[in-house]
């Protein structure tokens, strides 16, 4: 029993050992082939985590070929899996329009003078930034043009583009902080 014991242990260590390899190599670059692939900032740690538990239970992490390769495909595949269960839960909520009273479609007092608060500080909050910043955003988020394609209009690269609109995005969360309006709709300005 005590001989068990010990090379449980030992394989635990062997095993944490190669994933803080793992994780001393390439949790910089896992980072940022998510953000390219348009994780949301505020989820990349979340997948990294998630990613190096599925690996640690995985099994015989000595067999693996190719870890970072491995190391990336599981990170996708965290990825998608939480996507399709977003999409599972949207399907769940979704509304027969049908069943929908119109008269419940409208808002309340509180709710319009509300979105118009909001509306306000939104596009103070625009007027705040940058020209150049404000161009990039209101193309990418209004008008629905994609990063290579501001890039290209613009004559600037992806990575600025990318700059831009993650500045005007932070920008416009701390506007509508600031003004204590909740974390109700800062769903509405997450990064790609």
């Amino acid at each position: 029993m005590a001989v068990e014991i010990a090379e449980t242990q030992a394989e635990d260590i062997r095993k944490r050992t190669l994933l803080d390899a793992l994780y001393r190599n390439y949790s910089q670059a896992l980072r940022k082939f998510l953000v390219r692939h348009h994780v949301r900032r505020d989820d990349v740690a979340d997948v990294v985590q998630e990613t190096y538990c599925r690996v640690l239970k995985a099994g015989e992490l000595e067999a693996i070929r190719d870890p970072k390769a491995f190391l990336f495909r599981v990170a996708n595949n965290v990825v998608l899996n939480a996507a399709k269960h977003r999409r599972s839960e949207a399907e769940d909520d979704a509304v027969d329009i049908e069943s929908v009273d119109a008269d419940d479609e409208k808002p309340s007092l509180y709710r319009g003078l509300k979105a118009e608060q909001e509306l306000a500080i939104v596009r103070a909050a625009l007027e705040e930034l940058a020209p150049k910043c404000r161009e990039v955003f209101v193309l990418n988020r209004f008008e629905n043009l994609s990063y290579s394609e501001i890039a290209a209009e613009l004559d600037l690269s992806v990575s600025m583009i990318e700059k831009h609109v993650s500045q005007a995005l932070a920008h416009l969360r701390k506007r509508l902080t600031d003004a204590n309006l909740g974390r109700r709709n800062l769903h509405l300005l997450k990064s790609p």
